[in-house]
């Protein structure tokens, strides 16, 4: 039944988008709370122990072992190849720049160390956003003062008491 709970919640959220990455909450050796210090590194408040997540993992392999592919970085350390180009997607990992590998811009092809988007791309997909939330909240105060003139030409703003 708590396996059923926690793969609903799983499944909700990567629906969402967001990713968990096996964060440890309870300490392995003494059962204490795991504090988040950094760069996917965890402490137990209680007996010190360190813990990591996946990307704690994969970030501590790839310092000690340059130019890992991904297969290998998998093998190694446990974290499923999915993760790995999600953690890239997210710009939390990098293709070194001297690999023969890339990833691709969504928009436009070209190829990519990290992201979702070459800088080109990432401009137009964030110009394109703000437009769209213009759009959704005209109306709601936020327009420009040309706009609020025009809106507001010709209707008396106050009336005089008699």
């Amino acid at each position: 039944m708590a396996m059923d709970a926690a793969r609903r919640e799983a499944l909700k959220m990567e629906a969402l988008g967001i990713t968990n990455y096996n964060r440890p909450y309870i300490c392995e050796k003494c059962g204490g709370l795991m504090i988040f210090k950094g760069c996917g590194e965890y402490e137990c408040e209680d007996c010190a122990l360190k813990g990591y997540d996946d990307y704690g993992k994969v970030r501590n392999y790839i310092e000690g072992h340059a130019g890992a592919n991904s297969a290998e970085i998998e093998a190694n350390t446990g974290v499923s190849q999915k993760s790995i180009r999600q953690m890239l997607k997210e710009s939390k990992l990098e293709i070194a720049a001297d690999s023969v590998a890339f990833m691709r811009c969504e928009m436009c092809g070209a190829d990519i160390r990290s992201g979702r988007f070459c800088q080109k791309c990432e401009v137009t997909y964030h110009r394109e956003k703000e437009k769209q939330m213009r759009e959704r909240i005209k109306g709601f105060g936020l327009e420009n003062e040309e706009e609020r003139r025009e809106r507001q030409k010709g209707e008396k703003r106050f009336l005089r008491e008699k």
